[in-house]
């Protein structure tokens, strides 16, 4: 059987930080005794904090937020690589330090959008995205779909994020990092030094199945 590759565009998370007077006011000015009051508080008053602490402070909210709605209380079901993805990608994953057996994925998952801790704080998460990683669990938004050579492209790019993410050590120092790489690149998610990352990975990683016997790419 001929394994078919097309391309089709991927849509993903996209930031927006408030800027101008409020810039340079500390995470340390919000009560954070309540973490979902806080995060409104914040974006009502304007105080937002350093690029980094943001980021650090707000994926681990994130984090629990979507494991909530998918996976607490056996909402959806998180499921390992299967044996076909396991065959393409293990050694891609190997070569990135990462034991295939980490990796979870839910397929159908609800993905933060318009959401209640994202609400009137400033963060938009574009409609469109395909999927979120956070930690070793990949959420996306489509079913499953065995011998799918997109879906194993998609899974490589958010693979990659699984890397970066056991380099750093945790979902807050992953949230560091994106922030001030996408603020530090002028809000470009294109130019975002852990997107490049990621697309360069996926991107070898796609020529690489393109060359496999039995792939025709498209």
């Amino acid at each position: 059987m001929k394994h078919i590759l097309r391309a089709i565009p991927f849509g993903f998370m996209l930031i927006y930080l408030l800027s101008g007077s409020a810039a340079g006011l500390d995470w340390r000015d919000l009560d954070l005794s309540d973490e979902n009051s806080a995060l409104r508080k914040g974006m009502e008053t304007g105080k937002i904090m350093d690029a980094g602490e943001w980021g650090a402070k707000t994926f681990p909210l994130l984090a629990k937020e979507i494991w909530q709605n998918n996976i607490h209380q056996g909402k959806k079901q998180p499921y390992p690589l299967s044996p076909y993805q396991k065959k393409w990608l293990t050694p891609w994953l190997e070569k990135w330090g990462i034991d295939p057996l980490v990796i979870q994925i839910v397929y159908e998952a609800d993905l933060l959008n318009n959401h209640k801790i994202l609400d009137r704080w400033p963060i938009a998460i574009m409609d469109e995205l395909a999927g979120q990683t956070f930690g070793n669990t990949i959420y996306l938004r489509q079913p499953h779909k065995d011998k799918d050579g997109n879906l194993l492209v998609l899974l490589s790019h958010e693979a990659y994020h699984i890397k970066q993410y056991q380099e750093l050590g945790s979902i807050a120092e992953f949230g560091r990092k994106y922030t001030q790489g996408y603020v530090g690149s002028f809000f470009s998610y294109e130019n975002n030094p852990m997107e490049i990352e990621a697309y360069n990975a996926q991107d070898q990683f796609k020529q690489w199945l393109c060359s496999q016997e039995g792939w025709s790419c498209e």
